[in-house]
């Protein structure tokens, strides 16, 4: 399996924010994204609410790749079902 944190040479260091991550604050789950339309000047977060925030990062290509958009698909389900 492939490490979450990719490195492009020996000698560059980690992302510091990871593509995706699922948090649970008391207001309710949360989604949140690298936004990957600002890379690589900035690392920026998005905290995707609901479903259709989560379409909305896909269709601005917030979010990118085949593999993170299958997994970014099956938390939208999941971030769904917990409304």
């Amino acid at each position: 399996m492939a490490d979450q944190q990719a490195r492009t040479g020996e000698n560059s260091r980690p992302t510091e924010i990871p593509a995706i991550r699922w948090e649970e604050p008391p207001e309710g789950p949360v989604l949140v994204l690298l936004d990957q339309t600002r890379l690589p000047a900035e690392e920026v977060e998005l905290v995707c609410t609901d479903a259709s925030a989560l379409v909305e990062a896909v269709r601005s290509l917030a979010v990118r790749g085949a593999p993170l958009l299958g997994i970014a698909g099956a938390y939208g389900v999941a971030l769904a079902a917990a409304m």
